[in-house]
């Protein structure tokens, strides 16, 4: 017709074809229709086409000749034009119900007069319903919702042709009322301010906004569910496609992610020689609104906290953890695409997570998970052609689909797994690592503890006590195998707790230097013979107070929480970045007791960008390590297993 015309879709499916094809043709009017032979449906009622004892593959295929020559003269099925492989080359039923299936799916259009459509509309024969998101408006800005995409691919002609994007039945209609009554109604007039919900900037907008506009107007949600990647078969064997790709790359960069003490999320970036690329925390997500997730949470919080205290209701929290685990997932994704590299995480146990739920603003339970399935069929909405690798009709698939953490192992395609031991508490200069036992028993097993240092001695020279330990092995079976000489120095200021009036109070600036010299002095013990006096000392209090302070000279990491103002902002800035790094780098560093090749001790807090920033930068970049140690056993052909001796030996080679 040349008068103006909706299209109209026709929808064909031939469905669950191991069952549709014999309910229609062997039913009762299939046979008058169709007409089996007597002989055909004899073995097909004895099951000879079944995997098992009486598996016939001649009458397989005679019965798949069967089918096809009857979907031919079916009067709907005839019409989806199915190619089949030749029918000797079926090995049983399923690869020909998959080949049936996979072809049994059309939409094609056809076009209907308008004036027709309305006369049935007028006359309430015919409803019809607009599908519409905030990515139809006129006024909507940047890239469309995912799920938008994947409706518009539903019918694309390019998806039509080799079909990705598959419609389903059993699509539903809901219908919600209006629960905001037009006298309830608030409308924010064109060119008026408007407070955004992160920062107090107010925001004019050249046109009407009405506030919670969908609970103001009665409305019908249209749920559709779809099939994506339809025509895939599904991998088994993703783990090893992965590792065959390692094994002949020489270019893999590692993304190490740190479920921090200080940051929700923190990670490190390194090169396959080791070298830190890039580093950072992921509180903080650049974009529209420019969030500190990590206050953002925190005062949530805090708003729930004291709406319990006070029986008020208590607002969600699960969306806003939700949105910061969607734009962190995309910056991580978006750091391995562009660096070629794989993903490593610390394989917490469930002990762990569990214990960190009394924290409502941990996210770590949702995180792995969201990110194995964004991982498993991942769509990078920036690119234009449809076609090319993550393009919306040719996703990337970098992990294996999740079916639960038990089966999940040590590898789930691009995304490793490996052991949390000493990875934060590390010093990533030398690997040294505290194996210490300080834990006050009694005087003998302290004097026998003390007993195991080759010489203690105080070195005027830097002015601080050195602790020369010629076998480590001594202390601990944990040294067994790595590094044996170390010399452990009382250097520099730490951040210790004492429990003061039943308060843990962070003592900022500890001397231990200082504090030994005391305890030395007060007992009378000579600094060029510390070992020798110490053994003729009787009082327990000086051997309490000895490990005490030995435990402070092995600590590696220093962290306090400051005081932080009670109207703070989490709308941020390129200089609120800047403090809270710096913030970060004072209140939770690392500070090492050994002096490494280049004649100092690593201080994160002043460490050059190659080296990690802060204690929780540490931890990622030591996590990204082992990372390097799973590829160089991919590399070797040998089992993926990072243990506590063969870390140490990687984190000390060289050193």
């Amino acid at each position: 017709s040349s008068e103006d015309c909706y299209e109209k879709i026709e929808y064909k499916l031939l469905p669950g074809a191991n069952k549709m094809l014999p309910k229609v043709f062997f039913s009762q009017k299939g046979i008058e229709e169709f007409h089996p032979s007597a002989e055909l449906l004899k073995k097909y009622e004895k099951g000879c086409h079944k995997k098992g004892d009486s598996f016939d593959i001649s009458f397989c295929h005679e019965l798949i000749d069967f089918f096809k020559s009857s979907i031919n003269k079916h009067q709907d099925w005839s019409k989806f034009n199915f190619h089949f492989s030749p029918t000797e080359s079926y090995e049983d039923m399923s690869d020909f119900y998959r080949e049936v299936e996979a072809q049994g799916y059309k939409i094609t259009f056809r076009n209907v007069v308008a004036s027709r459509i309305h006369e049935l509309v007028k006359s309430k024969k015919l409803y019809l319903f607009k599908i519409y998101n905030k990515d139809f408006s006129e006024y909507s800005h940047g890239t469309p919702n995912l799920h938008t995409m994947y409706w518009r691919a539903l019918f694309d002609e390019d998806n039509l042709k080799n079909v990705v994007y598959k419609l389903n039945g059993e699509a539903e209609i809901f219908f919600r009322k209006k629960s905001i009554n037009d006298d309830k109604k608030f409308t924010h007039k064109e060119n008026e301010g408007i407070a955004c919900r992160r920062s107090k900037i107010k925001k004019p907008f050249p046109y009407d906004i009405t506030k919670n506009k969908r609970f103001t107007v009665d409305k019908f949600l249209f749920h559709v569910p779809i099939t994506l990647n339809f025509h895939a078969n599904g991998r088994k064997n993703l783990n090893d496609l992965v590792k065959d790709y390692i094994k002949s790359s020489d270019d893999i960069s590692v993304i190490g992610i740190d479920r921090g003490e200080r940051n929700l999320l923190y990670y490190s970036l390194i090169d396959f020689k080791g070298n830190i690329k890039n580093q950072g925390s992921l509180d903080v997500i650049s974009g529209r609104f420019n969030t500190d997730y990590n206050c953002l949470l925190e005062k949530k919080e805090e708003e729930r906290k004291q709406a319990r205290e006070e029986w008020q209701e208590i607002g969600k929290i699960k969306d806003l953890k939700a949105g910061y685990l969607s734009q962190a997932i995309h910056k991580i994704i978006e750091l391995m695409i562009e660096n070629n590299a794989i993903i490593v995480l610390e394989n917490l146990n469930n002990g762990f997570k569990n214990s960190r739920t009394k924290i409502e603003k941990q996210i770590y339970q949702k995180f792995e998970r969201m990110l194995i399935e964004k991982l498993n069929y991942l769509i990078i909405k920036s690119k234009k052609e449809k076609e090319e690798s993550g393009g919306i009709l040719n996703a990337y698939q970098f992990t294996n689909e999740f079916e639960s953490f038990k089966k999940l192992g040590l590898q789930s395609g691009f995304l490793f797994y490996v052991s949390p031991w000493n990875t934060s508490n590390i010093d990533p200069t030398t690997g040294f690592v505290n194996l210490f036992r300080t834990v006050y028993q009694n005087i003998e097993k302290t004097k026998e503890f003390i007993s195991k240092f080759k010489d203690i001695r105080y070195n005027e020279k830097e002015s601080y006590f050195e602790f020369e330990v010629d076998n480590y092995e001594k202390f601990t079976d944990k040294a067994i195998g790595n590094k044996k000489n170390w010399v452990i120095c009382t250097h520099g200021d730490k951040i210790v707790y004492e429990k003061i009036n039943n308060q843990w109070i962070a003592k900022k600036e500890y001397d231990v230097t200082s504090e030994f010299r005391k305890l030395l002095e007060c007992y009378q013990i000579r600094l060029n013979h510390i070992k020798e006096d110490i053994a003729n000392i009787t009082e327990a209090n000086f051997f309490k107070e000895f490990l005490k302070l030995f435990a402070h000279t092995v600590q590696l990491r220093n962290s306090y929480k400051p005081e932080e103002s009670a109207n703070k902002t989490c709308s941020i800035d390129e200089k609120y970045c800047k403090d809270k790094i710096e913030k970060g780098r004072k209140t939770d560093y690392i500070l090492s007791p050994v002096k490494n090749n280049n004649g100092g001790f690593f201080d994160s807090r002043n460490a050059p960008e190659s080296l990690p920033i802060d204690a929780d930068a540490n931890g990622a970049y030591n996590i990204a390590r082992k990372g390097l140690m799973v590829i160089e056993q991919i590399k070797r052909d040998e089992k993926i297993k990072v243990s506590n001796e063969d870390w140490l030996n990687f984190a000390q080679k060289n050193c």
